[in-house]
């Protein structure tokens, strides 16, 4: 099996970093074949270029470049060929990274992640499988019940992300107040997220 890790934090000494190293140890345990993209790392450019992306044109999609760019190219092949998909990136003003955001932008495309013109597309991830890890500032728990701005990430990222193909997304696990604890309660968070990943 192979299981293909999208990271996106600058800091090696963030709790990010240290949750990537966990999960990839503990994948590397179940025997998956475990590949890193940490985007700042490859100064991933973000950018999707007008050429690039698609638009419509006498009623139909157009892109005027009928081949991705290298670099997307790569990332694509990288999805394919696993079988299971690892993002890692902390929420920043209630969203994505922007590196992160940049590279859903440039891979995620028309064509190959999903396509309002061949059914063809989706079935190419048939069994495969998403699990998202987000940490962040913001406590969980508001009285009892979810924050709100949970959901609504959840809603915008894990939940919108692959709608229109047959990738089954797992979890999408939030480990909230990450700036305010100490290492003891940061070592559960990381103890939580090994055994996720011992149970898929």
């Amino acid at each position: 099996m192979k299981a293909l890790i999208v990271y996106a934090h600058p800091r090696e000494e963030s709790f990010s970093h240290a949750l990537l190293q966990r999960v990839t140890k503990a994948l590397e345990a179940k025997n998956y074949q475990v590949t890193v993209r940490d985007l700042y790392q490859m100064k991933f450019n973000p950018v999707l270029d007008g050429p690039d992306m698609i638009h419509i044109k006498d009623k139909q999609f157009v892109r005027e470049n009928k081949q991705f760019p290298t670099d997307v190219k790569q990332e694509m092949d990288y999805m394919l060929a696993s079988d299971l998909y690892i993002y890692i990136f902390p929420s920043w003003w209630n969203g994505m990274p922007a590196i992160m955001k940049g590279y859903v932008d440039r891979v995620f495309q028309h064509g190959f992640a999903y396509s309002f013109e061949n059914e063809e597309v989706k079935k190419q991830f048939d069994g495969k499988r998403a699990l998202f890890f987000t940490p962040t500032g913001q406590p969980q728990e508001i009285d009892g019940k979810e924050n709100p701005l949970t959901g609504a990430i959840r809603m915008l990222t894990s939940g919108w992300l692959f709608n229109s193909n047959n990738v089954q997304v797992i979890d999408h696990v939030f480990y909230g107040s990450v700036p305010y604890l100490t290492r003891e309660e940061l070592a559960l968070y990381l103890e939580d997220a090994e055994k996720r990943i011992a149970t898929l």
